[in-house]
């Protein structure tokens, strides 16, 4: 499998001082993130660190796991034992400057095989974009417009309909400009308001519209609702397929009332890719 492949579409996050739900989620979702950081309480993360690691060593390095602040010590503790322990793709959160992530790339010496994904969740994180998505180490991007709120002062993250914020879009827009010039994957947040199922169904829809390659998840019962919005429609799927099966010699061309070139099919190829690896998912 590519090593890009399981980023996606529905990431679950799960406390790492839960083992006992490291397996679960594994199953239940695309890739399973074992969080030491928000999701464990202070006096948890020890413990949580040791169970991550016990999982990694017996289990493989089938798992996301979330660090604590890659500028402080334990930190940068949790990326030492997770790449000792065999794992190979990191969660920054909070990332806001290049010097944050190199330490944690250095660790790439002793792994070549270890990504690095960051979390882009205040301010300067947006501000310094360029900078953390120009290093070779760093895979993918994710944000987080509930941190964001806060660090901007915002009163919310959602008006009364239940959209984001306009100067939270515009963060998520600046992130997906920024990815698309260094050819990083984005994924998406997670989607906190579990009391109204209706709102993570269009940050999903959202999402895969965008060109993100997956959205992160805190209940099981989000995972199907992510996996359906990131999936191309059957009507899609078919109407790129009589594209792809019209195409001339050379030259740009009329399909179905479009005028169709190059860029156009490219993105029908890649929707045809998403729906086999949609279904490759599904049967797996």
């Amino acid at each position: 499998m590519d090593q890009d492949n399981d980023l996606g579409p529905a990431l679950l996050f799960c406390p790492g001082d839960r083992p006992e739900r490291f397996a679960k989620a594994a199953a239940t979702a695309d890739q399973a993130v074992l969080d030491l950081e928000d999701g464990v309480l202070p006096d948890g993360k020890d413990a949580a660190r040791a169970a991550v690691v016990a999982y990694l060593a017996e289990a493989g390095a089938r798992a996301i796991v979330r660090i604590n602040h890659p500028a402080t010590p334990r930190g940068r503790a949790d990326a030492a034992a997770i790449v000792a322990a065999g794992g190979r793709t990191l969660l920054l959160p909070k990332t806001q400057s290049r010097m944050e992530v190199d330490d944690i790339l250095a660790l790439r010496a002793g792994a070549d095989r270890l990504r690095v994904v960051v979390t882009v969740e205040t301010a300067l994180g947006v501000r310094a974009l360029p900078e953390i998505l120009g290093q070779p180490g760093v895979t993918a991007v994710s944000w987080g417009p509930y941190d964001l709120a806060a660090d901007m002062g915002l009163r919310s993250a959602r008006d009364g309909a239940g959209q984001l914020l306009s100067p939270l879009a515009h963060a998520r827009d600046q992130i997906l400009l920024a990815a698309a010039a260094a050819r990083t994957t984005v994924l998406d947040t997670v989607t906190a308001e579990l009391r109204d199922p209706a709102i993570l169904a269009r940050d999903a829809e959202v999402a895969a519209l965008f060109g993100m390659r997956g959205k992160f998840a805190i209940h099981p019962a989000q995972v199907d609702v992510i996996r359906r919005a990131f999936r191309p429609s059957a009507a899609e799927v078919e109407r790129c397929r009589r594209l792809l099966a019209a195409v001339p010699a050379h030259g740009a061309f009329l399909f179905e009332g479009d005028m169709i070139d190059e860029p156009m099919l490219r993105r029908a190829r890649r929707t045809l890719a998403l729906a086999e690896r949609a279904d490759a998912t599904a049967h797996a």
